[in-house]
């Protein structure tokens, strides 16, 4: 455990997801396959290929970022745009649509946290009240997690991560100042940075090995750096 700042008592602690309470890689990667795999099939477009779906998804971010932040609804007008693109009906766009989108939010939810992970967040929650602020699309109870009195997603209820917004949400919530939430992380730009930017206090979750100056987007310190989520355990509210 490494302290960048001084930890000043805190209220609550607020948790990013994707690759802070688990491994997202391996299961982003097969939902995306699944989704492009059904999509072709439902579509009977054999020519369909990877790379057509993420240029196509490549080009609605360009065109609207901020749109983009509500990941699911971003991954619907790709879908979209491209059956319009090959002269769907406006009824087969949406059929298939809906169907695609549960077929891809079913494998998205195919995740297993580990049980040290569990027991942390069991034994944090007898504690301090918890709270998800996270930029992508998991929800917390279809995959075990039920100690969060507070879950806060980016497109949804506000701006995406490194933006204030959410950080604030919580705040208000919980009726607290933005100093008093510690904010859990692996991201040194949408959690440290944006925790920081805040008003929060940012534990960086270190999972790589590698020192923090090794990193190009490590542009503001975090208050704590941990190298395993039970070091939170450590940690006095």
């Amino acid at each position: 455990m490494i302290f960048y700042r001084t930890l000043t008592p805190f209220k609550v602690i607020s948790f990013d997801l994707d690759d802070t309470l688990y491994d997202n890689v391996p299961v982003i990667y097969q939902a995306e396959q699944k989704c492009i795999e059904f999509l072709r099939n439902a579509s009977q477009i054999a020519e369909f290929s990877n790379e057509m779906w993420f240029d196509c998804k490549k080009q609605i971010f360009q065109q609207d970022p901020i749109f983009c932040e509500n990941v699911t609804q971003w991954r619907i007008k790709t879908i979209h745009r491209l059956l319009q693109k090959y002269g769907k009906s406006a009824v087969e766009i949406e059929k298939i649509s809906q169907d695609c989108i549960a077929h891809f939010l079913h494998w998205r939810h195919q995740i297993d946290v580990p049980q040290q992970n569990l027991d942390v967040l069991n034994q944090l929650k007898q504690q301090v009240p918890l709270a998800v602020i996270t930029n992508g699309n998991v929800v917390p109870e279809r995959i075990g997690l039920n100690q969060f009195e507070l879950v806060l997603t980016a497109g949804v209820q506000g701006r995406a991560k490194p933006d204030a917004d959410l950080f604030q949400q919580t705040a208000q919530h919980f009726g607290i100042k933005p100093s008093e939430i510690l904010h859990v992380g692996d991201n040194l730009d949408t959690d440290v940075k944006g925790a920081i930017q805040a008003g929060c206090q940012a534990v960086w979750l270190n999972l790589s090995g590698k020192g923090i100056t090794q990193f190009s987007d490590a542009t503001l310190l975090p208050t704590v750096e941990i190298t395993d989520l039970a070091e939170l355990l450590l940690l006095q509210s």
